[in-house]
């Protein structure tokens, strides 16, 4: 996995930075504004160039406290025959541009349905059909932004890459989401559906943060709710992810206390945000960022020192959910730095976070599947263990009647021999009251023990109680399961005179019946035992064989 993780690295490391984008000249700041209100376009053009400070050759836009802002941008000559001014992760912000020959004004957002559809959202794109300055507003902003000058063929290049990620990253969230939906409906398990819901919610606010949601079919929907919508989305996925890690690593049975806080932080406060958020009071919702960027940076910390806390403990589960979320959740950091202080994203931050979002999705999903064997090994010897005699460790009655049922389907379908052997130990009530029950505990134990070391590979050994023990021989005829009980008689007999240094004389008899058509298990383990109460009648330690017909 960690050879996984490398290859991921090595590949964001290998992928192409942007294009050069034209030369900026001058890009200049209206500062002052009002406090109530952005002046009108009209208002803008009217001003003259004193109004307008030089910033220097910057190519973002910072605004003021309340994020917006106007500046004056003067493009170097332009180098194709579409230039285009590119404003990158606009995300909340609305961005107001008046470009030459008309300067009329165009407004837009990351919510916009009727954006070039040419063009990704990772970028808000305006022509420039002239040379001359432009003038650019912005609303909203809660991040500087990147401004870019670009010639349409070289952006439309690099969308292609961008798309094309992008759509491998979502191809592998829903498939595994999917698959993982499934497993719910079957299983009825409730990580797969906290799995499920937490990937499905990452991947809408990937969408949702690139603004590609908005331009899908089914998830344009989204963009009525704005910004608010997105801020609900990865409140969500937190408060999702935080259950999620609790479950799959088992974190309230390795560490208690980080485990309660995870859940209280990130869980349910996530969803107390959500709920408040929604309130129609108060109208001003620009508190939320803040809580919710809390929230999120509490829950991530207490996430990883959880993981990190059983991981130390040498839970598996945990140090593999470790190794996936710590890359995600430093790339998400990374990412939410850069955007704050308004640096270019690298092509590493920029993909790295959706691509680690997938390797992340794989790896857990490989949790999933750990976590589903070992339950199921779990099952299958908690089963084992309730089908098994506790003194003598063999198969009990339901375990050896269901060994012999198996064979006995088997034995109509493929028209295979079979047999049974019931063995009763002889004078064993007198044995338990001259010597106690724990003597008698160590003659059927040491019966076991003998009569095993004579069987066949695929033979079973159960007791039935008491007593009395069934052997079943799946291939073996009449003659050959009367000279296996012979075998076991003999050696029984010979080794077993004295048990635990008291001299017992322990003898077993012995009754066989072979398979006929139409048996069933009751009708055939009748049989043997009649044949053996025919041993008992017969003088005891001896073979009596039921008849075949």
């Amino acid at each position: 996995m960690q050879r996984i993780a490398m290859a991921i690295m090595l590949c964001l490391l290998a992928l192409p930075g942007p294009a050069s984008t034209a030369e900026v000249e001058r890009l200049q700041h209206l500062p002052d504004l009002p406090a109530s209100s952005m002046p009108a376009p009209a208002d803008v053009l009217a001003l003259p160039d004193s109004a307008f400070e030089p910033v220097g050759n910057v190519h973002r836009l910072a605004g003021d406290a309340d994020g917006r802002g106007w500046w004056r941008l003067q493009p170097g000559p332009a180098s194709g025959t579409e230039p285009l001014l590119l404003v990158y992760h606009s995300y909340s912000a609305r961005v107001t541009v008046m470009a030459p020959p008309d300067y009329r004004p165009v407004t837009r957002s990351l919510f916009d349905r009727s954006l070039d559809p040419r063009f990704s959202r990772r970028a808000l794109v305006f022509p420039l059909p002239a040379a001359g300055p432009v003038f650019i507003g912005v609303e909203g902003a809660r991040y500087p932004l990147q401004v870019a000058v670009r010639d349409a063929d070289a952006q439309l290049a690099e969308d292609v890459v961008h798309v094309r990620l992008i759509s491998l990253v979502i191809g592998v969230l829903v498939g595994i989401s999917l698959v993982v939906l499934l497993f719910w409906l079957l299983l009825r398990e409730r990580v797969y559906l906290l799995y499920a819901a937490t990937m499905a919610l990452q991947l809408m606010y990937l969408l949702c943060a690139y603004g590609e949601a908005y331009a899908l079919p089914g998830l344009r929907v989204l963009a009525r709710f704005g910004v608010e919508g997105i801020w609900t989305i990865a409140t969500l996925a937190t408060a999702a992810a935080s259950f999620f890690l609790i479950r799959l690593a088992d974190l309230d049975q390795h560490v208690p206390l980080p485990s309660r806080l995870l859940r209280w932080v990130g869980g349910y406060a996530s969803l107390v945000l959500v709920a408040v958020l929604w309130l129609p009071w108060p109208s001003d919702k620009d508190w939320f960022p803040v809580a919710g960027n809390a929230t999120l940076m509490a829950a991530n910390v207490l996430a990883l020192v959880a993981l990190g806390a059983a991981s130390w403990r040498r839970h598996l589960r945990a140090a593999y959910a470790l190794l996936a979320w710590v890359p995600l959740v430093a790339l998400s950091t990374a990412r939410a730095v850069q955007l704050s202080i308004g640096a270019p994203l690298t092509p590493g931050i920029e993909y790295g976070l959706p691509l680690m979002l997938a390797f992340t999705a794989i790896v857990l999903v490989l949790i999933l599947a750990d976590r589903m064997l070992t339950m199921r090994r779990e099952r299958d010897s908690a089963q084992l263990h309730a089908q098994r005699d506790a003194l003598t460790g063999v198969f009990n009655r339901s375990g050896i009647e269901q060994r012999l049922d198996w064979a006995i389907v088997r034995a109509r379908e493929h028209g295979g021999a079979l047999s049974a052997i019931f063995l009763d130990l002889d004078h064993f009530k007198e044995i338990n009251d001259s010597h106690g029950h724990a003597v008698g505990d160590a003659c059927m134990r040491e019966l076991v023990r003998v009569a095993g070391g004579e069987l066949a590979y695929g033979d079973h050994i159960g007791r039935l109680g008491g007593e009395e023990f069934l052997l079943v021989l799946p291939g073996s005829d009449l003659h050959q399961a009367r000279r296996t009980g012979e075998c076991i008689r003999r050696s029984i007999e010979a080794r077993c005179a004295q048990v635990d240094g008291i001299p017992v004389a322990l003898t077993v008899s012995i009754g066989v019946a072979t398979y006929r058509m139409g048996d069933s298990v009751a009708s055939l383990v009748a049989r043997s035992d009649l044949a053996m109460y025919a041993a008992k009648h017969a003088g005891r330690n001896r073979v009596e064989a039921a008849p075949a017909a």
